[in-house]
């Protein structure tokens, strides 16, 4: 019986997991996730949600995020911030490994700028292709 209860405790808390997902299970959701962090200017988290060939060096990461401070906050600024974003059309890559997400930001100021963004599926989670 003790068994039998530990089996269906271990069931309900899988199927939590899963009914929960995570949101770089689909390149939407990743493309989410990380247009939230810019609006938040969140830069380490921006970091931390794209992948690279090599896996960076906390200085490496720090002058990303100095980048960031330096080059992209003032342009947002200058508009008003980052009011909201929409995530557009997916389109995978033939092989499934890859994807461009088409997004739009609109700013404070009422202008918006269409984009998109590549990612890359990295053990099973999608992540931003950071590039070499």
């Amino acid at each position: 019986m003790k068994k039998m209860f530990q089996l269906m405790a271990m069931a309900v808390v899988i199927m939590a997991f899963v009914a929960c997902g995570s949101k770089s299970a689909t390149p939407e959701g990743a493309t989410a996730t990380f247009l939230k962090s810019y609006q938040k200017g969140d830069y380490a988290a921006l970091i931390d949600q794209m992948h690279f060939s090599q896996e960076l060096t906390k200085e490496q990461k720090d002058q990303f995020i100095q980048m960031f401070q330096e080059k992209a906050a003032p342009e947002v600024e200058k508009k008003g911030g980052i009011a909201s974003y929409e995530v557009g059309e997916v389109t995978l890559n033939e092989d499934g490994q890859g994807a461009k997400v088409n997004y739009t930001l609109t700013y404070g100021d009422g202008s918006s700028k269409p984009d998109n963004i590549q990612l890359v599926l990295v053990d099973g989670k999608w992540m931003i292709d950071g590039g070499k």
